[in-house]
């Protein structure tokens, strides 16, 4: 019999859609016997079937998530609104929608759709990409995989599946690193570097001296005083 923090590691599992067959049975069977992981499982299958319903009938990204929030916080006794496991879900369904190819397109592109502008071109490259990393430009409702050759561009919103990661070279020796099930957006960059890390975790190695950097956070802001350290949104 597993064991409730082995149950824990496999709702993950289940929501990153990485889990086998024999080890989803064995999370079933514990949460018969479990009242805790019960609902957190329940929670987690309940979010799953919103997202992929949400995204049926082509409708664009931004829509998905609108039908998927509202759809949810109809169902605000069951779903934790705003809760780690919330946003981690949501996010993994959307990525299952686009592997499925439900919802909206993925594709590579690096000029605008729609006769949106695109925002301000930096010279930050992509390097050391693994897995399925995916990025949106600021005002677009498209989500693009991203690539090494990757355009950057102020207001891009990046989000790392599990099991993948990415690192931003923001110049010659300086570089963020985004891990895997996180979710980051570029908001400034040069005179005055920022990131907004929605969740999930990220790590900056800085050249010394650098100018001012901040990565904001839904709990607060942290200044880059040091070469090294990494942030963390559970």
């Amino acid at each position: 019999m597993i064991t409730c923090e082995i149950c824990r590691d496999l709702i993950e599992q289940y929501i990153d859609g990485t889990i086998g067959d024999t080890k989803l049975e064995e999370l079933k069977a514990h949460a018969e016997t479990c009242d805790t992981c019960r609902d957190e499982f329940e929670r987690c299958r309940l979010m799953q079937d919103v997202v992929k319903a949400a995204f049926i009938g082509g409708i664009s990204a931004e829509a998905g998530k609108e039908a998927v929030m509202a759809k949810l916080s109809g169902a605000a006794g069951v779903v934790r609104i705003g809760s780690n496991w919330t946003r981690r879900a949501v996010a993994a369904g959307i990525l299952l929608a686009v592997g499925l190819g439900i919802g909206f397109v993925v594709g590579k592109s690096n000029s605008g759709r729609g006769g949106v502008k695109l925002a301000a071109e930096v010279p930050v490259r992509v390097g050391n990409l693994n897995g399925t990393v995916l990025v949106r430009h600021a005002g677009m409702e498209v989500w693009d995989t991203l690539q090494e050759d990757s355009t950057i561009r102020i207001g891009d919103k990046f989000h790392s599946a599990a099991k993948s990661d990415f690192s931003l070279l923001l110049d010659e020796k300086s570089t963020v690193q985004l891990n895997q099930n996180s979710m980051l957006v570029l908001k400034s960059y040069n005179g005055r570097t920022q990131f907004f890390l929605e969740y999930g975790e990220c790590t900056a190695a800085l050249e010394s001296p650098h100018g001012p950097f901040f990565i904001d956070t839904p709990n607060g802001r942290v200044e880059a005083l040091g070469t090294e350290f990494t942030v963390k949104v559970e």
